[in-house]
């Protein structure tokens, strides 16, 4: 389908265009040689990217978690054998604390690269507690063991789904934002940066693409406005990588990744790029349950701090700590219970802006009956 490997490698940076601004790899190898780093979620897409990254920057240990055991053992097949880093890969999930506890109390490490997310926004819906789970209470717990065990960093994989969310999943995350800056400790520097859609990545729209157009067609695109945020995971893994300077405090940090794109246009440039025959169909589909027509790298209600070359600063929102504390615990109980109700009241609670789509308001209400029955 592709015209040669280096074509394949070439696609999606193809699309997505050169970025404006990429530091050398010899400073962003400055920023961990000789540490010890965890990668959360270090068997996916950005994580393991991350994790190749790191091994060639001379670390002192290399941790990675991971809940897929599959992913995990790929992983380590592919990991540089001539790095001197040791590797430490554990299967396990950011939501056992005495895992995390146990990793941290051993390792000490000083940096950790927070990628671990339930990130598929129409199967969130359909999951909600999952989502709650993972992005709430295992980024609540991650911080915890960060901080109690001394870490000097913490940079969490955000999205650009957090901003005035539409989707459990995007209101999942913009509460670990939250949870993020509430945190109390002043020594652990806390940085989310907010990514778009990371093109070729595991689960994202472009590999379906091409699968569509190898089998012949058509292209399904869910609406002919929704527009994206591109970039290549190699962009993304050095965005990451950058948020650990020095010069960047606790915060959001928003990456220049030029304007919005159509997926339409998407799917095209990959017909146009790979297809053997021509007549390939693009049909519409309608927008996903959680999905919106654009999304945004910031809110209205975001203040700009700074700007470089990198990244856009942004006020951290800082809401009280027994605010958050609060609805963590009624998140927990939402989860420990199943309670969807309580946890889209306790979502709903601290990010205002978000209002549950009708396939969540649908099976809250269904809960709802069930409880009246029993």
């Amino acid at each position: 389908m592709m015209d040669s490997p280096q074509d394949g490698e070439n696609i999606w940076t193809e699309f997505a265009g050169n970025p404006h601004c990429i530091p050398s790899s010899a400073r962003l190898k400055e920023y961990i040689s000789g540490k010890t780093v965890v990668i959360t979620g270090g068997g996916g897409s950005i994580g393991s990217a991350l994790a190749r990254v790191a091994t060639a920057c001379d670390l002192d240990t290399l941790i990675v978690l991971d809940s897929n055991e599959h992913s995990l053992h790929a992983l380590e097949q592919s990991l540089d054998l001539s790095s001197k880093a040791a590797r430490v890969l554990v299967l396990g999930s950011i939501c056992d604390s005495a895992l995390l506890s146990e990793l941290f109390a051993l390792h000490h490490p000083q940096i950790v690269l927070h990628a671990a997310a339930c990130k598929h926004v129409p199967l969130m819906e359909r999951n909600p507690l999952a989502a709650a789970s993972t992005n709430v209470l295992g980024t609540c717990a991650l911080l915890q063991a960060a901080s109690e065990y001394g870490a000097a960093q913490f940079i969490m994989v955000s999205t650009d789904k957090a901003v005035l969310p539409a989707s459990i999943m995007g209101a999942t995350k913009r509460l670990a934002e939250l949870l993020l800056f509430a945190h109390p400790d002043p020594a652990l520097k806390r940085k989310a940066v907010r990514l778009g859609n990371v093109l070729g990545s595991s689960g994202s729209v472009g590999p379906i693409f091409l699968k569509q157009i190898r089998g012949g067609g058509p292209v399904t695109v869910t609406h002919p406005n929704a527009r994206r945020f591109f970039l290549t995971l190699d962009y993304a893994v050095a965005l990451l990588m950058s948020a650990l300077s020095p010069a960047y405090e606790t915060g959001t940090l928003i990456p220049d990744l030029g304007p919005t794109r159509t997926i339409e246009e998407l799917a095209s440039y990959l017909i146009a790029r790979t297809a053997r025959e021509q007549g390939i169909e693009i049909i519409f589909t309608g927008l996903r349950p959680g999905d919106k027509v654009e999304e945004l790298l910031s809110s209205p209600y975001e203040s700009l701090l700074a700007q470089d070359d990198q990244f856009s600063t942004v006020q951290p929102e800082r809401l009280a700590p027994r605010t958050l504390q609060v609805i963590v615990e009624q998140i927990t109980l939402s989860v420990r219970q199943r309670d969807l109700p309580l946890l889209l009241e306790s979502l709903c609670q601290v990010v205002p802006e978000y209002r549950p789509g009708h396939v969540l308001l649908q099976a809250s209400e269904n809960k709802r009956q069930i409880e009246l029955w029993k």
